[in-house]
């Protein structure tokens, strides 16, 4: 998923491995990264090279495309969500966390549902649905009716570009880097809900691209860690730290013990490159191809939850984190 990251945020790029690792994690913190992706021409979408036959995934940027590709999308090689989660993994040999404080990630509850967002058309839009025209006041109200009504649909609202700006500002609160990828206007109007089941996640795109009015259309699963942790910090792997390559043991070491030492870290899931896959996995609906890199890193539960940025501003400095942030419960 980085490189696809890498085409959709802005500089982020080469010398950019926090912001790539912000990025990826953002999506799955809860974080509508997805937000800045309809705003983007089909060509950078298409730049990103399609994953092969039904392996897990759909890169990121393939969400912006106009025709096959959202995450869930119109792919018909889409593989159907599995039925059971897989069983979290064992820590890694030779890993310092020990302890009581330090443990593999929960076995679950892996969350049911999934959530959605449909952008509508605005003047000069790049997607053929749109015929370069802005969404009509009937369009919206039909649109809004239709979504209402759809039985998979368990709730939604409308979404002006002022409070989707609002809202982006909100979600990346004392980020300069991704506070500046955006500005009034960029943001289309949309309408975004939640659905009732997981079942229904990949067909829902596909239900709603061709809708009049309609730029594009994406939903994705509930994130696993939402509720079991308050903060992140993911590892430099071999591609997000700006050439320097994977963390070393005695970094890896040097941030347990700095874990291990600190009163307000009630409790740390260490989640391993194989869990932080299924994770991806499971929110995407099963579509996260083979080239798609993870990062390994850890899940911080607080003693109190509101002190999460500030202890993921801190933990961002230490040698071998690629990037660190609050996990969102919105």
């Amino acid at each position: 998923m980085g490189d696809a990251l890498d085409t959709i945020v802005p500089g982020s790029g080469s010398g950019g491995s926090r912001r790539r690792a912000r990025a990826r994690r953002a999506v799955l913190s809860g974080v509508a990264a997805v937000a800045v992706l309809p705003v983007l021409p089909p060509t950078a979408a298409q730049a990103v090279p399609s994953p092969k036959a039904p392996s897990p995934e759909a890169s990121a940027a393939r969400a912006s495309a106009p025709r096959a590709e959202s995450p869930q999308g119109r792919s018909p090689e889409a593989a159907t969500p599995t039925a059971r989660p897989p069983k979290a993994p064992s820590l890694k040999a030779g890993s310092s966390a020990t302890g009581q404080k330090f443990s593999p990630p929960p076995a679950g509850p892996w969350p049911k549902g999934g959530t959605f967002s449909v952008f509508l058309c605005w003047d000069d839009a790049p997607w053929e649905n749109c015929h370069g025209r802005a969404v009509t006041a009937e369009q919206r109200r039909a649109l809004g009716e239709r979504l209402r009504a759809m039985p998979q649909v368990k709730d939604v609202r409308f979404v002006s570009r002022q409070e989707a700006l609002a809202d982006y500002r909100r979600a990346y609160a004392g980020d300069e880097v991704m506070l500046s990828v955006l500005k009034a206007g960029d943001l289309p109007e949309s309408f975004v809900g939640t659905l009732r089941d997981r079942a229904d996640i990949a067909p829902f795109p596909a239900a709603l691209n061709r809708a009049p009015g309609v730029a594009n259309a994406g939903a994705f699963g509930h994130p696993f860690w939402r509720y079991k942790a308050d903060a992140y910090l993911t590892l430099c792997g071999a591609d997000d730290c700006a050439g320097r390559g994977r963390a070393t043991s005695q970094e890896r070491k040097a941030v347990e013990a700095r874990l291990a030492g600190m009163e307000e870290v009630e409790h740390v899931y260490v989640e391993d490159a194989a869990h932080a896959r299924r994770v991806l996995s499971f929110m995407w609906a099963g579509r996260l191809p083979d080239s798609a890199t993870v990062s390994e890193g850890y899940f911080v539960k607080l003693a109190d939850p509101t002190d999460a940025r500030s202890f993921a501003a801190t933990m961002e400095e230490l040698p071998g984190v690629g990037g660190a942030g609050v996990v969102e419960t919105g």
